[in-house]
């Protein structure tokens, strides 16, 4: 009698495994994604301050003022980077003492369905002022 409860018992405890492992498994995989996910965000966030702060050193020695040299400049910084613009709106450098700001916008969203911050758009911008009137490439 003993020995036919016991396989009973294990009968009833089959597939139990399998279900923990779902209940247990969904959270864990969306935990992982929402690391990825944010990790990727934080990372696109760092390479679009960087590249904020090259394109607008570039711009105060007199770099970079052509049109589309600093989208290409900061582009090859991070190429998430979906536009840059500057306050003055100038295609030639100013003169200097000239200030300006400098604002890098790039897509920070691999994964559609967790939420990041702004939707996944990184907006970094940084101040500058001409120091140099001479104009050279990028």
């Amino acid at each position: 009698m003993t020995r036919f409860r016991r396989r009973r018992d294990r009968r009833e405890q089959r597939g139990a495994a399998a279900v923990e492992f779902a209940l247990v498994m969904i959270p864990f995989f969306v935990m992982i994604l929402g690391l990825i996910e944010y990790g990727w965000y934080f990372y696109v966030a760092q390479n679009t301050s960087g590249a904020a702060t090259t394109v607008a050193r570039k711009m105060e020695v007199g770099d970079c003022w052509a049109s589309g040299e600093a989208l290409t400049f900061a582009k090859d910084q991070s190429s998430q980077v979906n536009s840059v613009s500057n306050s003055l709106g100038a295609t030639s450098s100013p003169t200097p003492g000239t200030s300006f700001t400098v604002t890098v916008v790039a897509d920070g969203k691999i994964l559609s369905f967790i939420p990041v911050p702004n939707g996944g758009t990184i907006t970094r911008t940084v101040s500058a002022q001409v120091e140099d009137d001479e104009v050279t490439s990028c």
